[in-house]
């Protein structure tokens, strides 16, 4: 199982869902400091969720003034009218979910 850092997301034309994340693979599995192998690329939502059928983690990456915070897991969701979506496991601590990412 690999991990993956998601550090930035970018929203579809309505701003209220994921459409792109800035992320990268964690150098040897190592969280703490979390290091990426590469510098991050963008991918669509569909490669996240393809990487987690896979198996594989995926973390927000947040940077704070106190160092690096890793966020609830990330999942796959479907809306309403039946895409399929990003979120975090559970709703987490205010200021740590998905959509408070930096946006590219």
């Amino acid at each position: 199982m690999a991990l993956f850092f998601i550090e930035a997301v970018r929203f579809d034309d309505s701003g209220q869902r994921i459409a792109k994340v800035r992320w990268g693979k964690s150098k040897g599995g190592q969280v703490m400091p979390p290091a990426m192998v590469d510098d991050p690329q963008e991918a669509d939502v569909q490669a996240v969720l393809d990487t987690i059928a896979n198996g594989d983690e995926v973390l927000p990456k947040f940077n704070s003034e106190n160092g690096i915070i890793l966020g609830e897991k990330v999942v796959g969701i479907q809306y309403e009218d039946g895409v399929h979506g990003l979120s975090t496991a559970s709703n987490g601590d205010p200021g740590h979910r998905l959509s408070d990412l930096p946006s590219f």
